[in-house]
């Protein structure tokens, strides 16, 4: 459990590093939860990196900056 717990947190800090603060904000906003949970549970099944999970979840939300 708790490398599932790191694997998101990362995930989260990794976009708040590269995209800022306002687009980590807006991915997890309440109406994102859905999308986001379905990429991070397929990125862990199959062992992508942060920084695709990460690039992969803006890409998909459309939140570029």
């Amino acid at each position: 459990m708790s490398t599932v717990v790191d694997f998101d947190s990362s995930v989260f800090a990794f976009i708040e590093n590269i995209y800022g603060k306002v687009i980590a904000k807006k991915v997890k906003q309440k109406q994102n939860n859905g999308v986001v949970d379905r990429i991070l549970e397929d990125s862990r099944s199959k062992d992508y990196s942060v920084e695709k999970t990460g690039n992969k979840i803006v890409a998909m939300l459309r939140v570029n900056p």
